[in-house]
């Protein structure tokens, strides 16, 4: 009996090793830059090197707080510039501005960034050295929140 406990613990801790457990280090963040290809535009997210605070930009340059815990992140209020850009684009901001307060959970390995929201959607970013043209701007103009 003692001999098929131990093998259930054996295989138990086995299959634990196997799942993907791996806690996200928050302080790998910060500083980093990256882009994600969407319908109509790029979309941008920046994590600032020294405050808990993301820039970027889709059609609108935005900003805002977020706070992360091991593989947990939530994003806080966005702030944004105000211009109008083409349909597609401009579904794809807003899309974009809806998710983001959902985002739950964070994935960083590889140079891909997934963030995760409630209802399981997700966004893949990859990691880039810099942001192209002033997306990687932390001061916006005509900020309106969200």
């Amino acid at each position: 009996m003692k001999f098929k406990l131990l093998a259930i613990g054996a295989c138990a801790l086995a299959l634990t090793a196997c799942g993907d457990n791996t806690t996200q280090n928050p302080e790998m963040l910060k500083g980093t830059n990256f882009i994600s290809a969407q319908p109509g535009v790029d979309i941008t997210l920046s994590f600032d090197p020294v405050e808990m605070r993301v820039y970027g930009g889709v059609v609108n340059r935005y900003n805002g707080g977020y706070t992360a815990d091991g593989n947990n992140i939530k994003f806080e209020g966005f702030a944004s510039t105000m211009m109008m850009g083409d349909t597609e684009a401009m579904e794809t901001e807003r899309e974009y501005f809806e998710f983001m307060p959902m985002v739950e959970t964070y994935e960083l390995s590889d140079g891909k960034l997934t963030l995760i929201a409630s209802d399981g959607k997700e966004i893949i970013f990859t990691q880039v050295e810099s942001l192209p043209g002033n997306a990687a701007t932390t001061e916006t103009t005509e900020v309106v929140a969200e």
